[in-house]
């Protein structure tokens, strides 16, 4: 799950958000962005690292060091620490309209099954919640915005 939050109007599912008119006005450059192997591939490797590497809440060094990481590869500015371990990045101008992307990144306190290929390989915990791949998931959209910021347009 990626949470979005907007702070100007939205219409809500209701109302019908998905039309042919509002996916209209994404430009097709930007969702041909989403469709790129790469970015796949690099959300892929970004779970994998985080999977292997599961960190329990308020401990998260080193994923929060991972994601330090990739925004200053991408060019995304941030704050840390923020809450201890916590990350947040800003993009564009500060003014309305406001578009906020979170994720958390804390891993569980529970074994995993050797069944699985990518195994945390720390002990008594693992990402069993999902949430390596709301950071990759995270990483992967702030990417996309960043290499398609300069056409996205004023209102």
């Amino acid at each position: 799950m990626l949470a979005i939050y907007t702070i100007q109007p939205t219409p809500k599912c209701s109302d019908g958000f998905i039309t042919k008119q509002n996916l209209a006005g994404i430009p097709s450059s930007f969702l041909k962005l989403a469709n790129k192997t790469e970015l796949m591939e690099y959300m892929v490797d970004i779970r994998r690292t985080l999977h292997q590497n599961s960190e329990l809440g308020y401990e998260e060094l080193e994923t929060s060091k991972l994601i330090r990481t990739e925004l200053d590869k991408i060019g995304i500015d941030y704050r840390y620490p923020v809450a201890v371990t916590g990350v947040v990045g800003f993009m564009g101008t500060g003014k309305p309209p406001f578009v906020a992307i979170r994720a958390d990144m804390d891993a569980l306190a529970m074994q995993e099954g050797v069944e699985w290929e990518h195994k945390s390989k720390v002990p008594g915990k693992m990402h069993a919640c999902g949430h390596d791949a709301h950071v990759s998931m995270l990483l992967g959209a702030a990417k996309m915005l960043q290499q398609h910021r300069d056409k996205i347009q004023e209102p």
